[in-house]
């Protein structure tokens, strides 16, 4: 079943800020810019802070929620964890709240919109060519395949298992060069 993102979420812009932000070390909400996002969609731990009144409880992300960067080089979305920190994003992104938790879910939407064939979706249909610029029009009609709830636990899962994988194999690289490091050091010591 083939299904448009607008059917399986809703989808808002992130907040516009007025004047410059400055960092308010003593701001209890934290913004997430573009700068902040990796290409792995890690979000920085330094994120500036900016005080509660200059934004409304509606725009604090929720566990669950999905953040798309929307302008820029390449698109990335982002799961939001449960982290118990109050953030925000800027301008720069789209969230994203699947609508119901029974048809889609987040982690599995999250891939589908990192995976290429949705980076060519709006690559072809976005503004600007160098540092494009989505709109949420183009966002919205994205098609979304939609397995069973059953089958999208299974890719996440697959997902899941090949990011342990490549993570065990960092550490055994890593350990093995410490190995040869100390051996040949050894080695010169002893000569």
């Amino acid at each position: 079943m083939i299904i448009k993102l607008l059917d399986l979420a809703d989808i808002k812009t992130g907040i516009t800020f007025r004047n410059r932000l400055l960092d308010n070390l003593n701001g209890e909400v934290e913004v997430i810019q573009m700068k902040d996002v990796d290409a792995q969609c890690v979000i920085s731990d330094r994120l500036m802070r900016i005080s509660t009144d200059l934004v409304k409880p509606k725009h604090l992300l929720q566990p669950g929620q999905i953040i798309l960067l929307a302008k820029g080089k390449a698109t990335r979305a982002c799961l939001i964890d449960d982290t118990g920190r109050k953030q925000v994003i800027s301008s720069a992104f789209f969230s994203l709240k699947v609508k119901s938790l029974q048809q889609v879910l987040p982690g599995y939407l999250q891939w589908y919109l990192n995976l290429p064939r949705a980076e060519q979706y709006f690559r072809a249909h976005a503004s600007g060519t160098s540092m494009f610029s989505l709109p949420m029009s183009v966002l919205k009609n994205l098609e979304i395949p939609l397995p069973s709830i059953e089958l999208q636990r299974q890719v996440l899962e697959v997902i899941r298992m090949r990011r342990v994988e490549k993570q065990t194999r960092q550490e055994l690289e890593e350990k093995r060069d410490e190995y040869i490091r100390q051996l040949l050091l050894q080695r010169v010591l002893s000569a």
